[in-house]
């Protein structure tokens, strides 16, 4: 049996996969050899917790390392050096010839020198061997991780963070779309006190020069009570979050939520919508690419986003789902910047027969009213859905489309 000794361990990031496969299958031959001796039928669990009168915790590690067919898989359920001796003398003492218990301890050693030469810590160890699994293996634990610190951190969180975005072709002007942009923090709330959260962000630009796009409040008596903030009342919780609208440095207008009671008596939600008018429609030309979607910039359980678009208006459209890190910039669409992430666009046929969400009770309904603000028939829409728990912050949660053969003109 070839064993990887501390001597092979070489620590070349390029050659880690290559190494922990090694090394795992000489772990997973040796401690096969050893259950499959005391063990000749059944290999359950509860047959190897008889077999050598060890916790069951333990006999189902053993069992996830031996048998489960991915071996990284396989490392991720593999036993603590501790535990794993506690095994290793069990089965000395239940008659196992001493040469294979040798074998299982060498193959063991093997494997923690891997991770020695290649993390840090236990931590750094378990995100090297999980990363090699893939996103949707192992995406969920530590996305849910980095949610409770950053809770912690930035001192907020929600239970949903809220995006529906609507595409439909422009009413004034051929060639173009407009788009409306519905964004909501459901169930927000504190973590610690004093702390103001930046909802919404835009330019004002000085003297005469004309702004890049048209943006309308959905509801625009609303917007005026609230100070120009584009709040869809309706939606929001009772009493209504304080808000405040504040010009900062750099020609920004930037609309805050301010500080209120911690924890759960402070719990609010927040929906905002706007009408961005006017948009070009010549980024749907074959070749190019449109990228519609969110930034992540709170700490938020669950990130659902719709995107409904008007049929006929990017028929041949391919869309795909990339998370972009706004690390290095906010408008980054550079795959260079691309973070894993495996979930994936669903298509919900047309209209609001499939919008229901378990995620907001009132969802259905609000964007039925969304609709009615825009005087339009969401059966003349097709709906995408991307719903993403724990998404990564800060980051660009994107609808790409790319345009392989023009569109509807």
């Amino acid at each position: 049996m070839a064993v990887v000794t501390p001597q092979q361990i070489q620590p070349d990031a390029g050659a880690f996969e290559a190494q922990a496969v090694e090394s795992i299958g000489a772990v997973r031959d040796a401690l096969a050899r050893i259950i499959e001796r005391k063990c000749p039928g059944s290999k359950a669990v509860s047959s190897v917790c008889e077999a050598f009168g060890i916790h069951r915790k333990l006999a189902w590690q053993l069992v996830k390392v031996v048998y489960s067919e991915d071996p990284f898989v396989a490392a991720r359920h593999m036993p603590s050096p501790k535990s794993l001796s506690v095994w290793l003398e069990a089965a000395r003492g239940s008659g196992v010839p001493e040469a294979m218990v040798d074998d299982a301890a060498r193959a063991a050693q093997g494997f923690e020198s891997l991770a020695d030469a290649h993390a840090a810590s236990r931590t750094e160890f378990e995100m090297l061997l999980e990363s090699c699994v893939g996103p949707a293996e192992a995406d969920a634990k530590w996305r849910e991780r980095a949610f409770e610190g950053n809770s912690y951190i930035w001192g907020v969180r929600c239970r949903v963070l809220l995006s529906m975005s609507v595409l439909l072709a422009s009413d004034d002007r051929e060639g173009w779309f407009h788009m409306a942009q519905v964004r909501g923090l459901v169930g927000y709330r504190q973590t610690r006190p004093g702390v103001r959260w930046i909802v919404n962000q835009s330019v004002v630009l000085e003297g005469d020069a004309p702004p890049p796009v048209e943006r309308v409040p959905l509801d625009p008596e609303q917007a005026e009570t609230h100070g120009g903030v584009p709040v869809l009342g309706a939606y929001c919780s009772k009493p209504m979050p304080e808000l405040r609208r504040v010009r900062a440095t750099g020609g920004i207008l930037q609309d805050e939520m301010l500080p209120g009671a911690v924890g759960k008596r402070g719990e609010r939600t927040l929906v905002t919508g706007e009408l961005v008018r006017n948009i070009s429609k010549a980024t749907g030309k074959a070749g190019r690419v449109a990228n519609f979607g969110i930034g992540v910039r709170i700490p938020a359980e669950t990130l659902h986003f719709d995107l409904f678009v008007q049929k006929g208006l990017f028929p041949k459209a391919e869309r795909e789902l990339r998370v972009f890190s706004d690390l290095a910039s906010q408008t980054s669409a550079d795959e260079a910047d691309a973070l894993p992430v495996g979930e994936r666009i669903v298509s919900l046929g047309s209209g609001l027969a499939m919008a229901h969400t378990p995620d907001v009770g009132s969802y259905a309904q609000l964007a039925s009213g969304v609709f009615a603000m825009l005087g339009v028939d969401p059966g003349g829409f097709e709906l995408h859905r991307v719903r993403v728990p724990h998404p990564p912050m800060p980051s660009s949660v994107m609808m790409r489309h790319r345009f392989s053969g023009g569109d509807a003109e």
